[in-house]
């Protein structure tokens, strides 16, 4: 097992202070007098507060205001915990499902009244007309890609609390492998993990830990990560077992959230044939998992300055393998951001998004062969002037030659 992971070394006021300053640049650099923020992600970049983590979509509201002419973010929020030191408690306005109250409470903000132009990362028609009765004389401007534009780069802080969210998902994701065994039910290898990110101090999954087998009678993985267990065919799809059978190629993919940022991992282990003995690996597979580094190898060198998105997509061609349904790239950060690279995709997802040196994203490979399986892995890397860094040190496990 894995020691606990440190990852209190980074200096949140520092980290806090540079996003706020990247966000007022951009700003600046846009004509944008006020923001309107709604996405959580986009809130906690440029605020620095951790509030109430809640699962499931939410309607577009004013969570967070940034107003060029005074550098304050004014915040929605009945309580002050997790609101960093530096944000004035006075520019906390509470919850309320009254419009009138809503408003007043916006139009007490110094400088959005008066906005001439005022960015917002997502609307309805309410929040629009309200808007409009704040600030008048406003135009209401798309700001999606201005923050993602900015958020891209990430700093050394932002980078070392990423490193840090990985250790979390591997330390996770070993502790469900090393539960693997005959007949074991998926979702105890699930507990496992969510147990071992307990003791290390997290306790947000993105997303949940998932097991799931892609080698016959269960797969091969082709709709990629994210395979919850189920009894159930879907939409054609094979049944996935919610036993892991004895002697399968079973896929792991496990993420965590770390003061916000993503850490998330995938790996092909292989499940013993009895208990308490180590997995034989064929031949067969000995050779999927050499194809799979091929692959690795290619999709690596794609990650550089300068590329774009559909440079690895490209690099998965060269190598003779099928693009796989589920995405090849996405970008990490709070969360999973862009771009989002994979087949099927319009190219705004992702494909004609340029790398920059401070990108980092999960990459994953999987090869299949029928009658044997597939192998599936990803790692979270972080594009440097020289390459591609990986973040994380776990191994490929036995089909590898590791433990």
């Amino acid at each position: 097992m894995s020691p606990p992971v440190q990852h209190g070394s980074v200096d949140v006021e520092r980290l806090g202070r540079d996003r706020r300053h990247a966000c007022l640049g951009a700003m600046a650099a846009f004509g944008l007098d006020a923001l309107v923020l709604g996405r959580e992600a986009n809130a906690r970049y440029v605020s620095g507060a951790s509030r109430l983590w809640t699962v499931g979509a939410r309607p577009f509201g004013p969570g967070c205001v940034v107003v060029a002419e005074t550098g304050a973010v004014h915040l929605l929020s009945t309580w002050d915990d997790g609101i960093p030191a530096d944000i004035d408690r006075r520019h906390l306005f509470g919850v309320t499902w009254n419009g009138a109250v809503l408003a007043a409470n916006l139009a007490a903000i110094p400088g959005l009244a008066s906005a001439r132009r005022i960015g917002v990362d997502g609307m309805s028609p309410g929040i629009a007309a309200l808007l409009s009765a704040v600030a008048p004389e406003a135009e209401l401007i798309d700001a999606t890609g201005v923050l993602a534009q900015v958020r891209q780069p990430k700093t050394d802080d932002e980078v070392a609390t990423i490193r840090a969210a990985v250790g979390v998902a591997e330390s996770a994701l070993l502790a469900g492998v090393e539960g693997l065994r005959p007949g074991v039910p998926s979702k105890e290898l699930t507990g496992r993990v969510a147990g071992r990110m307990a003791e290390l101090g997290v306790t947000i999954p993105d997303p949940e830990g998932t097991f799931w087998t892609t080698s016959p009678p269960g797969g091969p993985a082709g709709r990629g990560l994210r395979r919850p267990a189920s009894e159930r065919p879907v939409a054609g799809s094979p049944v996935i077992p919610t036993r892991l059978p004895a002697d399968a190629l079973v896929a792991a993919h496990v993420g965590v959230l770390v003061d916000g940022y993503q850490g998330v991992v995938a790996r092909t282990w292989v499940n013993p044939s009895t208990v308490n003995t180590p997995p034989v690996v064929s031949e067969a597979r000995r050779r999927l998992q050499e194809r799979w580094a091929t692959l690795w190898e290619e999709l690596l060198a794609a990650c550089r300055t300068g590329a774009t998105g559909d440079d690895l997509l490209t690099a998965y061609r060269r190598t003779g393998e099928p693009l796989p349904e589920g995405p090849v790239a996405h970008g990490v950060g709070l969360g999973m951001e862009p771009p989002l690279v994979g087949a099927g995709l319009p190219d705004d997802a992702g494909r004609t998004t340029e790398l920059t040196e401070g990108t980092v994203l999960f990459v994953t490979g999987q090869v299949s062969e029928p009658g044997v399986g597939s192998v599936l892995a990803g790692d979270t890397v972080l594009v440097t002037g020289g390459g591609a860094e990986r973040l994380g040190t776990l191994g490929y496990g036995p089909l590898a030659g590791g433990d």
